[in-house]
């Protein structure tokens, strides 16, 4: 091979990685309002498999978290108002994006929270299926199985409480 045509073929080959490289990845479709919320698996801080099938029927409350985004003491805050809602047809369910087992593990056990926490290490879910792009996003989901609200962004705790408190 001529030294002249290696050097054109590299350089070939590199342009051809670099423009894979610069076509923007497919986006996810944004969930709208009024529209079915997608049923998904996700194992929890136990090792299990956990699916938001077992929650038909219930008003659920999904909370997109990581300890980075100052989401935990938002979490702290929603501990007593979760607790009183046990006996209503509701479930509140958090994902953490991003992050090892070990760091929603040490929050829950050093704050005494019981949340059901659902590990999405990669962010297969919340990044790439559901487009999330600032923690913490809250999905409210309706008895019916259509997403009622999505909250993106921190909230105010009170307003949180209300609006869940509209769905239930």
């Amino acid at each position: 091979m001529k030294p002249g045509f290696a050097i054109i073929r590299s350089a070939t080959v590199l342009l051809l990685a670099l423009s894979l490289l610069a076509v923007p990845p497919v986006e996810a479709k944004a969930l709208k309002v009024g529209e079915p919320f997608p049923a998904f698996k996700l194992p929890n801080l136990g090792k299990a498999e956990f699916s938001t099938d077992t929650l038909k029927g219930k008003t659920l409350v999904i909370y997109f978290w990581n300890n980075l985004c100052g989401c935990t003491e938002q979490l702290l805050a929603l501990k007593e108002f979760i607790a009183r809602q046990e006996k209503k047809s509701f479930a509140f369910v958090t994902v953490n994006e991003g992050q090892a087992r070990a760091v929603p593990e040490a929050f829950l056990r050093d704050n005494r929270l019981f949340y059901q926490v659902l590990l999405d290490t990669d962010m297969a879910l919340g990044r790439k299926q559901l487009g999330i792009r600032v923690l913490p996003t809250v999905f409210i989901i309706g008895k019916d199985g259509l997403l009622k609200e999505k909250l993106i962004g921190m909230v105010d705790t009170r307003k949180l409480q209300s609006i869940i408190e509209r769905h239930l």
